[in-house]
């Protein structure tokens, strides 16, 4: 929001006040996303609370950017008035994955697509212009993973993803943006205690990609050499590991990981990439909790500990997180009355992402085709606990307009704090083709070609249901049949003609 006009100066400090939150209240109403999410907010929150919800959040507002500019509590940067013409012939790739799936008796996930759209801007022959690819992975190809857990497709989507991200980097010497939609880096303790990967898993996860046979050998190469120097740290049973050369899905991951930063940072590059992940829909807490936690501590030392629960008129609002869950407050909301279109919040090392790993005597692994689990250290992929470890990311958030929530953006740490300001443009400038959306017009492409239509998908699932049905009534139904059928349900574009039913 923007700032309170300088001839409010002349009047008293509460008229001021009384002045400043009918302003800020009128923007408020101005922006309709606010308003809905308020009022949404306002059914959810405890009985005392929706009263005066809206006009609470008003005073919040005006308090927060009071406290902020006093107390510093965040910097706000601007992206100033980025051009076309800055990024002209810049070479961009964009990357999703989207999940197949057929509808029988339940949804079942077949197949990960991930789509890449590669786009030189200023380029006026279109053949030269853009480059769509898609590749894709057969969950029933793998032989590892723990297929009974509901995020083993999470799991493979991650890792192919990571995959289509080096590959863009190994194929194109002079890509400029890589932009994945999605966080860079996912939660990574909520994946821990999958089953490893096999070889074999591996090969058809690299062969899908394209890039030399040498590279992908490599790749499996190097993260075994590492992976000889991390198991021991990581299990007793390091051993059994190393003999089956399985592939702990963690480790693996975070060896990925580690690879994209290295290709980025690879002398031979023409150019250093701008790498970075993009997120719409966002339910995070974190910049808050951040925010409130200077913001209780100054309150603490001015004697006034009790000002949101006599603000509220609650007597548990004691602090940040507790203040955050009772109101129902999130990055997004709070950020949308603080920043004005084109400014971005203050960077932040998102420790939240590893801080949870596991220790060895808290979660195991089941090899696979064994029966026995084994315990696993996971924490030892924390960054700073060795160079095998996760890399840091820092995140923050970008306002691309006034009618939509700012967008969070994560990017490496590592690869320096340019990453933060050159990005923030990259992704307002590309957001400004959908003004409605507020997101980068390239991931919502990418988006689209990743996911096959309902259309389709509904058509074979009729398909699949009817021939199974007659297979079953005469007592033929071959498994290699069935299971081309399943694939072919999923596996195409609107391109692919050949797989179209017959009408």
């Amino acid at each position: 929001m923007k700032d309170i006009p300088e001839q409010l100066s002349l009047f008293t400090p509460e008229q001021l006040q009384e002045i400043t939150q009918q302003i800020i209240v009128q923007r408020i109403q101005q922006q309709p996303h606010i308003l809905i999410k308020l009022q949404e907010n306002a059914l959810t929150v405890a009985e005392n609370l929706q009263g005066n919800y809206f006009e609470n959040t008003a005073k919040l507002v005006n308090f927060l950017r009071q406290n902020n500019q006093k107390n510093n509590l965040f910097k706000i940067g601007n992206v100033g008035q980025p051009q076309w013409s800055d990024v002209q012939d810049e070479v961009v790739t964009f990357i999703d994955g989207g999940v197949g799936q057929v509808e029988m008796a339940s949804p079942v996930p077949v197949l990960i697509r991930v789509g890449s759209y590669k786009v030189k801007t200023g380029e006026h022959d279109i053949s030269k212009r853009e480059e769509f690819a898609y590749y894709p992975i057969i969950f029933g190809d793998l032989e590892g993973g723990s297929k009974e857990r509901k995020d083993f497709v999470d799991i493979v989507r991650i890792t192919s993803e990571l995959l289509g991200a080096i590959a863009a980097l190994e194929r194109t010497p002079d890509l400029k943006v890589l932009m994945i939609h999605g966080p860079l880096v996912y939660m990574m303790s909520a994946y821990a205690g999958h089953s490893p990967f096999t070889e074999k898993d591996i090969d058809l996860f690299l062969e899908n990609y394209p890039g030399s046979e040498k590279f992908a050998q490599k790749l499996k190469e190097d993260f075994w050499k590492e992976a000889e120097l991390i198991y021991p740290k990581m299990t007793s049973h390091h051993q059994h590991l190393i003999d089956k050369k399985v592939f702990e899905p963690l480790t693996w991951i975070a060896f990925l990981y580690r690879r994209l930063i290295k290709e980025a940072k690879s002398r031979k590059r023409k150019i250093k990439p701008l790498i970075m992940g993009v997120i719409e829909r966002n339910e995070l807490k974190e910049f808050s909790l951040r925010m409130f936690g200077k913001i209780f501590d100054n309150l603490r030392k001015n004697n006034q500990k009790n000002y949101f629960n006599d603000l509220y008129g609650r007597n548990d609002l004691n602090d940040p997180k507790v203040f955050l869950d009772r109101l129902n407050y999130k990055d997004t909301l709070l950020l949308s009355m603080l920043l004005e279109t084109q400014e971005f919040s203050q960077p932040w090392e998102m420790i939240y992402k590893y801080q949870n790993l596991p220790e060895g005597d808290k979660s195991n692994i089941i090899l696979p085709n064994e029966s026995y689990e084994i315990p696993f250290k996971w924490s030892y992929l924390k960054p700073d606990q060795s160079k095998y470890c996760f890399p840091k990311v820092t995140g923050f958030y970008l306002k691309v307009s006034d009618t939509t929530e700012p967008v969070r953006i994560e990017v490496f740490s590592e690869l320096g704090k340019e990453q933060i300001t050159e990005a923030a443009k990259r992704v307002f400038l590309y957001s400004q083709l959908l003004p409605g959306y507020g997101f980068p017009i390239g991931l919502d492409m990418v988006d689209k070609y990743a996911k096959v239509p309902n259309w389709m998908t509904d058509a074979y699932a009729k398909q699949i249901q009817y021939h199974l049905g007659v297979s079953l009534q005469s007592g033929q139904i071959k498994d290699k049949e069935m299971r081309k059928m399943l694939i072919q349900s999923i596996y195409m574009t609107k391109r692919d003609w050949l797989f179209r039913p017959n009408v």
